[in-house]
């Protein structure tokens, strides 16, 4: 059995809808679009190849933004020559497609909501025009919760980010769990770089005395399903000593956050990446320690880095038995999988495997999938190398297919004594090696 994270669309939506890929009775994808694709799923070298050659200005800049959100530039939206393509409705109809994918991701990410839900609805429309329906659904869910936010203050943190370190454990399936505060009271939540907001139950957010907007949307599920949110507002939240104002989170009805595994199993919050990303430059430390630490000196030597986002999504370079993957750096997910997407590009891989039926369990449902077990994988990542007992592969279903290669998942980082993950110097750093059995699923 795999428990993955809860998956919420707001990357999901920005990143498919700027590749934009066709389906039958559309146009093929342009150039820009596969240059999107591509960096949608984490791998930045076609759009960096491209910028490295002859292009149009529009094109450029384009590129540019792009490259600088997948480092998570604030600035990443500013250039005028993006905004005046998106505000264009006669500009050429990919480019605008992608620079309102990137305005809509950026003012979402800055608590512009307001911006956020003018851009996605513009972004919604665009993507229907060009006949990509469930692109532009995911856009509609984008800027129906932007819209449900706008004219609400953005997070922010409370004075500075503080150094400071609190307990972590792992629950029984695997996931790290720590004690964060929540308008002054004690809540365990699981801490998850692959939720895309912040999550509570209805009655955690109810005993927590959070401000829940009285309207409902929907967000996409981590099983290729939705289910219905309400959008709350936690005034306070502290972390190891940082304190955030402003927090937005989704409300989950409890039972859709009740997983049917054997005995039960349930959550009742969840911090999701951008509350992660507002601390900096932090450490789990598998030996009981979550860590917040101080940014790094400006002599401090920092290896390049390693880690590239799509939205709020968060990718990581590794190789699988040798071959160049960016996976999906999900701290919620309890194993580390790959996709139908890395199926299809890797036959050779999945034609000598056994197969047989997998189980995802997300918020909202369970889906059942072909996949194939691959045993003994090695794995590359950060300087450092494992062998994983085994992987699990899903096998493709169908025309559709998910938009990145695979999860890296809490087995492959309990593995090392520590992980550290900069978001200012988008470097995932490893600690010396454990014991080979916390890399088992």
């Amino acid at each position: 059995m795999k428990i993955r994270s809860i998956f919420l669309p707001l990357a999901c939506a920005v990143a498919l809808a700027a590749a934009g890929h066709a389906r039958s009775g559309v146009a093929a994808p342009t150039p820009l679009d596969r240059l999107f694709e591509d960096a949608d799923r984490g791998n930045l070298a076609p759009a960096q190849a491209a910028l490295a050659g002859e292009q149009p200005p529009e094109v450029r800049a384009l590129i540019r933004a792009r490259l600088a959100a997948a480092r998570l530039d604030p600035g990443a939206a500013e250039d005028p020559i993006v905004r005046r393509i998106a505000a264009d409705a006669a500009a050429d109809p990919a480019q605008r497609r992608a620079a309102l994918a990137i305005l809509t991701s950026a003012a979402f990410a800055s608590g512009d909501y307001a911006e956020a839900a003018i851009a996605g609805a513009q972004l919604e429309q665009a993507l229907a025009d060009a006949g990509l329906n469930r692109r532009a659904e995911e856009a509609n869910r984008t800027h129906s919760l932007a819209r449900l936010l706008a004219g609400r203050p953005a997070q922010v943190v409370e004075g500075a980010v503080k150094p400071g370190t609190v307990p972590v454990h792992y629950d029984r399936v695997g996931l790290p769990r720590l004690e964060v505060k929540v308008n002054g009271q004690s809540q365990e939540a699981v801490f998850d770089t692959g939720a895309n907001l912040t999550v509570l139950s209805r009655e955690t957010a109810q005993r927590l005395g959070v401000e829940v907007i009285d309207s409902v949307a929907r967000v996409g599920n981590g099983v290729e399903g939705s289910v219905p949110v309400r959008i709350g507002i936690v005034d306070k939240m502290d972390i190891a000593g940082t304190v955030m104002r402003n927090v937005a989170v989704l409300v989950i009805d409890d039972e859709q956050l009740t997983f049917p595994i054997p005995g039960g199993y349930d959550i009742r919050a969840i911090i999701g990446f951008p509350v992660l990303r507002a601390l900096g430059r932090i450490r789990i430390e598998n030996g009981g320690r979550f860590m917040v630490l101080p940014p790094r000196s400006g002599t401090e030597a920092t290896a390049a880095p390693n880690l590239r986002a799509s939205g709020n999504d968060l990718f990581v370079e590794a190789a699988v038995d040798g071959r160049p993957v960016p996976l999906h750096l999900d701290t919620g997910a309890n194993l580390t999988s790959l996709s139908a997407r890395f199926a299809a590009a890797n036959p050779d891989v999945v034609a000598r495997l056994e197969t047989q039926e997998l189980r995802t369990a997300s918020a909202g449902g369970t889906r059942h999938a072909q996949a194939a077990t691959w045993r003994q994988v090695p794995l590359a990542l950060a300087g450092q190398s494992l062998r994983l007992p085994e992987v699990t592969v899903t096998l493709p279903e169908g025309a559709t297919q998910p938009s990145n290669f695979g999860t890296l998942g809490s087995n492959v980082l309990r593995a090392f004594e520590s992980y550290t993950i900069d978001f200012e110097a988008m470097r995932l750093d490893l600690g010396a090696p454990a014991t080979v059995a916390a890399a088992a699923p």
